[in-house]
């Protein structure tokens, strides 16, 4: 999905037709989904019509058939998406639900891939024990790989034996804690210089707080889940901890509310959409504050942004999600995002920005 993301956001032509339906993974919900898809496509070739003429709308409505012909909808997750354009024709199953519409630019849009990666988070799960710890990658619900390397899995004989043999010299079973603790932290780190995921820690809850004592980066451990099994295999291990995770994730991204309120009297703060789309072009963006749902559709009159609805699209002067182009923007220039439930940023108009200076 991540390769995906970055593949398609590179991409710029005069047309990038994208499709967004809410599917469904169970029966016989499923069944419909193909009706609705050929019912986006039909609007989609009105469009292409309106936009572009016939000979394009003949063009990509038949790319987009042709994908949709090779779907089999029982296999459906929460959310779909197709891309086409001369050079494009793919999909892409999500693991969250979404708003059925059709988007025509010079870009993909991109969004919902955005905020699966941001909700249904990629992470590193440290199971962690004295004188044993693991290092499982996960995404969502599913284990991608428990890293074997050098460093993991890691066993520490001499911890495991003082604590058989010496359980009543504490001091003694603190320092070889914390020397374990501390290498295995080193670990960690040099497997996210590799890939910068957040870890959630699995273990005692003693365990956690000794372990943060000694680790480098605490910022990048999302929080703790109490250990049930050390030696459970990697897919049940993930589907065990999944819903806790979802819980830390969403909670991490609540409290960065707090970063909005700072910002406000720094003056480091923009809620109308014209100057946040000035300054996400110019690179000026640090983080992208948005509400799950957020869509909204413009048109663009002497370089000013004015709100229409989605209704209201029939021809290229309209940009059928600007919230869409802002995250685009940002995470080009090296900003974030972060997508919050419906309601928490009602008195921020669903939309804010965090700037660098």
């Amino acid at each position: 999905m991540r390769e995906t993301l970055e593949r398609l956001s590179k991409i710029q032509a005069p047309a990038c037709v994208t499709l967004v339906l809410n599917t469904h993974k169970t029966h016989p919900e499923n069944k419909q989904d193909s009706i609705h898809l050929k019912n986006l496509i039909t609007k989609a070739n009105q469009r292409l019509k309106n936009e572009f003429g016939d000979a394009i709308a003949k063009d990509y409505t038949e790319k987009l058939n042709k994908i949709a012909d090779s779907i089999d909808h029982s296999h459906n997750d929460h959310g779909l998406m197709l891309f086409v354009n001369d050079d494009i024709a793919e999909y892409l199953r999500l693991p969250l639900k979404l708003h059925d519409r059709v988007i025509i630019d010079e870009t993909f849009a991109t969004r919902p891939i955005v905020r699966a990666l941001n909700r249904d988070t990629d992470y590193y799960v440290l199971v962690l024990s004295k004188g044993r710890a693991r290092l499982i990658e996960a995404s969502s619900e599913e284990a991608i790989k428990e890293i074997q390397s050098d460093d993991f899995p890691i066993t520490d004989n001499n911890l495991h034996a003082a604590t058989r043999q010496e359980a009543a010299v504490a001091s003694r079973i603190t320092n070889l804690t914390q020397e374990f603790f501390n290498r295995i932290d080193k670990a960690v780190n040099k497997a996210r210089k590799e890939k910068p995921l957040p870890v959630v820690i699995y273990s005692e809850e003693t365990n956690y707080h000794q372990y943060l004592k000694e680790a480098d980066h605490p910022n990048t451990i999302i929080g703790h889940i109490t250990l049930k099994s050390f030696d459970e295999s990697p897919s049940n291990l993930i589907k065990e901890v999944w819903s806790e995770v979802k819980e830390l994730t969403i909670a991490k991204n609540r409290a960065r509310i707090s970063e909005l309120e700072s910002a406000l009297s720094s003056g480091k703060y923009l809620s109308d959409i014209n100057e946040i789309w000035k300054a996400a072009q110019s690179g000026q963006g640090r983080t992208i504050f948005v509400e799950e749902g957020y869509i909204q559709a413009v048109e663009e009159k002497d370089g000013v942004l004015h709100l229409i609805e989605f209704d209201e699209i029939n021809h290229k002067g309209h940009i059928d999600d600007i919230v869409d182009e802002i995250i685009e923007h940002v995470l080009k220039f090296g900003g974030d995002v972060v997508f919050l439930e419906k309601g928490s940023l009602e008195k921020f108009d669903k939309l804010a920005m965090v700037t660098r200076y």
